[in-house]
């Protein structure tokens, strides 16, 4: 708790809290820029959720979160969620009602669940995403992303304060999700809008060049070779066959080792035959 208690102020027996100053922290890489955007937890009730969102936002490079009247905070559950995010812990800024913390935004996205009769523009986290780096881009723009508490989430009001509502789209019957979940499909999306993230999908590693048309006919006239001998190819499939198996292999794009590997199969088939 030494990290919450050199940082936060606690709760008032009334349960309002001082606005803190945002620490300066070091050692936190930021993707964004001053045009990041901040996430806002209206009045969450869970430590646990609380932590899970500060572990998402790490997962996805966000760095500022607002906390509007949390119920538990400080809390020892905070840190044990927000595991290998201290950095974002502790600059996280907490304000006693909704209107003080967007107070300096001008661009409020409200995530609800309750997307019908709104009169703002309704998108998908994946739209958000989309249309998020055009909006970071107009100078001084200031965008916040809001959640509500678990178990009502955002009031009608406060949901008339956005320029845009954000709907997660479900399957089935259950359209509510939990906190931290909701933060994480929001902030996936927004990250990869922005053209964030790692692990983005690549080529296998080769161990050899791929092999050339001529490679390949090669090894095509020797399977056909083969499978002629041991008897698999019949007279009245073989044309068919043969360009099934062409088209299996030229889907799987083989390098020269593997088609040497595959040469190398056949001919021991024919080895072992003759062996028999």
């Amino acid at each position: 708790m030494d990290i919450l208690n050199k940082n936060f102020s606690k709760f008032h027996a009334n349960q309002q809290c001082e606005i803190v100053e945002k620490p300066t922290v070091t050692g936190l890489e930021n993707q964004w820029g001053e045009a990041e955007p901040v996430v806002i937890l209206d009045r969450p009730a869970h430590a646990g959720n609380v932590g899970a969102v500060i572990r998402a936002m790490g997962n996805t490079g966000f760095s500022r979160l607002r906390l509007v009247a949390p119920r538990q905070f400080p809390h020892p559950d905070v840190e044990a969620y927000a595991v290998g995010c201290v950095a974002i812990l502790e600059r996280v800024e907490l304000f006693a009602d909704l209107s003080a913390a967007v107070a300096d935004l001008n661009y409020l996205v409200a995530t609800t669940n309750r997307f019908r009769g709104q009169r703002q523009i309704l998108l998908t986290p994946r739209e958000l995403g989309e249309r998020l780096p055009g909006l970071l881009a107009v100078p001084g723009r200031r965008v916040g992303i809001l959640f509500g508490t678990e178990r009502t989430g955002l009031l009608t009001g406060d949901v008339d304060r956005a320029n845009v509502i954000c709907h997660i789209p479900t399957a089935g019957a259950q359209g509510s999700l939990n906190l931290a979940q909701a933060v994480l499909i929001v902030l996936y999306e927004l990250m990869l809008g922005a053209g964030q993230g790692n692990g983005i999908g690549r080529a296998p590693m080769r161990e050899s060049p791929l092999a050339d048309a001529a490679d390949l006919e090669h090894l095509y006239a020797h399977m056909e070779e083969t499978l002629e001998t041991i008897g698999f190819l019949k007279p009245n499939q073989k044309r068919h066959m043969m360009g099934s198996i062409r088209a299996m292999f030229q889907r799987a794009v083989l390098d020269r080792r593997e088609v040497a590997i595959l040469r190398g199969i056949l001919h021991e088939m024919i080895a072992f035959r003759d062996r028999s």
